[in-house]
């Protein structure tokens, strides 16, 4: 596990921005604690200790009265060789631009005395652009301290502050910090310092016995959190998006959500200006039907401006303007959703930025109001008195106005909507999965088989399909396709090229595959072969969760609905229709049916899923895993045919294709034998 001093704070923002030239390297110093940080007190050592690291202290302490300052103390010892591997480089991340790191203290401790002190020399600082990958640049460090000559038994003492906040921020108080880990620690402390005039409102999350102390004075108010004998915190595998395993607290000066608004407001504004090159694209645009400029213009957005975030200064939060997203084509999610709100506004369409989370969703409502709650921004228009949500960071979307997804970010703020209240995000219902279809005819029990699928791509599930077509060839996703399919049946080979049809306007995508599959039919007792017909694409949401006994809510793929439907072509008439079954599997969080039918040479088999919410919640889980279970035993039809390779015409066909392969040294498949 890494460091817990790397992780001391919840960051529920993604608008973190410096405006240091990327790659200048910032100084890191040495110099004492401030005065205002209180000492905390220690309890001797327990005679057990937790592997492979035992945390005695995570100290937190934060002030606000003269510049904003995080202190971070923290004291751990080695327990055995994997906590001597796991903790023993400190790592602080830092944003330069408005953020001066200061170390107070890092020591080693061996049998009480000290073995090694920090010194300026052992400071590294590196490039932590983490988001690279993601197209996102805010020009964060990390500050590197490669401890040597660490044994098992020393003692690690740190200490670090961080001073300043990001400007564009504003002079509200807004602060997040945990209240737990995944690790016990012998005492966990926070406590926060303001200006005794400075009016705060704090909430607790996920900690119903945290007691928070306030003390006020004239001048100077403190609130403290105190917990001695820190449990660890489990982190469940499956876990929804606004789930926190750790308990954390919420401080905020914002009175309401209409001040949230007014703040965003400000960075929101447009300069009227507007380019000639972008002029000339609106009137392209206004030349158009309404509703066709309205989708052209979302799809230009999406896909013409690609997604890159330089979140320098106050970018960080404030868009770029219009024309220049235009002109140098690429922004991230504020400057793509202002282009596109500047296209519809010169359509006659009212459109505004919305904030929303794309993790904590619905339960943003739960926070005190903030500006820290948001990490996205879409936008929101109407028309024809319909509301539509549009996120622009969403490439190859359907074209059709009304087979857009919009992902359920639960509620928004309205930038200018001047309401003061969260607005909760209306998806419109979509069919959003994958149908399949399959076909395997069977003209022997010698030869192979031919198997076609076909498969249609619906909703969110389309525009992820569209976006790895577009990112690689279709020869990839052929192979990609031979590799998975050998798993099941080593000997599949290739009839005819995969085919794409792409219906972009309904958002749906057709695939057809068609291969040739020699071992099929798998050799049983007395003579018998056998066969199974399986819903792959079904299973993968019938199988149990990592963790099965859960104390945590379990996230669902949320929306989904998928159906498999194989049909067997048999060489002759065996009657399978005793065995038929029709089963259905309900829960209020999914459903699940399965059935097995006969029509002649026909067998066929069909499953469905569908999810009915995002997650289950902790009290429902067993009885959810119970149906998971008893469904998973129907994802899939097995049969046999009795006295096949005992009969003497299967033994005559047979070594006529296998000397026929040998005299030719062809390989035989299907037609042409």
């Amino acid at each position: 596990m890494k460091q817990l001093f790397t992780i001391l704070a919840i960051i529920l923002m993604v608008w973190i921005s410096p405006v240091r030239a990327l790659g200048e390297r910032p100084d890191v110093t040495i110099m004492p604690a401030p005065d205002w940080v209180e000492t905390q007190t220690l309890a001797k050592l327990p005679v057990t200790l937790h592997k492979p690291l035992h945390y005695r202290l995570v100290d937190k302490q934060v002030s606000d009265v003269t510049e904003q300052t995080s202190f971070s103390h923290n004291r751990y010892v080695f327990t055995d060789a994997a906590g001597v591997q796991e903790g023993s480089t400190v790592r602080v991340r830092f944003n330069p631009a408005f953020q001066q790191l200061v170390f107070h203290n890092v020591t080693i401790l061996r049998e009480g005395e000290a073995v090694y002190q920090l010194s300026q020399q052992d400071i590294k600082v590196i490039n932590a652009e983490d988001d690279q990958q993601n197209n996102m640049y805010s020009g964060l460090f990390d500050a590197l301290i490669l401890l040597q000559d660490v044994r098992v038994g020393d003692e690690l003492d740190v200490s670090y502050s961080l001073s300043g906040t990001n400007p564009v921020l504003g002079e509200r108080f807004s602060y997040f910090d945990n209240l737990g880990w995944r690790v016990a620690v012998d005492l966990l402390t926070f406590k926060l310092t303001l200006p005794g005039d400075k009016k705060v409102a704090y909430k607790v999350f996920g900690d119903s016995n945290a007691q928070v102390q306030h003390q006020q004075s004239d001048t100077m108010q403190t609130y403290t959190v105190r917990v001695e004998n820190s449990v660890a915190h489990t982190v469940e595998h499956e876990l929804p998006g606004w789930f926190s395993p750790f308990p954390y607290i919420q401080f905020t000066e914002f009175n309401s959500w209409l001040e949230v608004q007014a703040w965003a407001a400000e960075l929101f504004k447009v300069d009227s200006e507007l380019s000639p090159a972008l002029q000339a694209y609106i009137n392209e645009l206004k030349a158009l039907p309404q509703d066709q400029a309205i989708e052209q213009a979302i799809t230009f957005v999406q896909d013409e401006i690609r997604y890159l975030g330089l979140e320098l200064g106050v970018n960080s939060h404030q868009p770029n303007m219009p024309h220049q997203v235009y002109e140098k084509r690429f922004g991230d999610c504020k400057d793509k959703t202002l282009l596109l709100n500047t296209l519809l506004k010169a359509l006659e369409i009212e459109a505004q930025p919305a904030l929303v989370s794309t993790e904590k969703r619905d339960y943003i409502n739960e926070f005190l109001p903030t500006h820290s709650a948001f990490n996205h921004v879409i936008t929101y228009f109407t028309l024809d008195g319909q509301e539509f949500w549009v996120d622009p960071t969403i490439s190859y979307q359907g074209n059709s106005l009304n087979a857009l997804y919009q992902p359920d970010y639960g509620r928004a703020l309205l930038v200018d909507a001047q309401s003061g209240a969260l607005k909760e995000v209306e998806v419109k219902v979509a069919r959003h999965g994958i149908d399949i279809n399959e076909m395997i005819i069977a003209p022997d029990y010698v030869s192979p088989v031919q198997w076609r699928i076909e498969s249609q791509y619906y909703g969110w599930q389309a525009e992820r399909l569209r976006y790895q077509l577009a990112s690689s060839q279709k020869k990839q996703f052929q192979e990609h396709s031979l590799n998975y399919y050998a798993q099941f049946y080593p000997g599949v080979q290739v009839k005819t090229p995969i085919t794409f049809s792409d219906n972009r306007r309904d958002n749906v995508i057709t695939v057809v595959e068609s291969y040739w599959v020699p071992d099929f039919w798998q050799s049983g007792d007395a003579g018998a072969v056998e066969f199974y017909l399986g819903a792959g694409n079904v299973s993968q949401y019938v199988k149990l969760p990592q963790t099965v006994r859960r104390k945590q809510p379990l996230a669902k793929v949320y929306p989904m609905t998928t159906s498999q439907r194989v049909t067997l072509l048999m060489p002759m008439d065996v009657d399978f229709s005793a065995l038929a079954y029709q089963k259905s599997f309900t829960d209020p969080y999914m459903r699940i049916d399965s059935a097995m039918e006969y029509d002649r040479r026909r067998v066929t088999f069909h499953s469905q899923y569908e999810a009915l919410a995002e997650y289950v919640p902790v009290e429902a889980v067993p009885a959810h895993l119970s149906k998971l279970k008893q469904a998973s035993k129907f994802t899939g039809f097995g049969g046999s045919v009795s006295e096949v390779t005992t009969n003497p015409n299967h033994t005559v066909f047979k070594e006529f294709v296998e000397q026929m392969e040998r005299t030719t040294k062809m390989k035989f498949v299907g037609e042409s034998l």
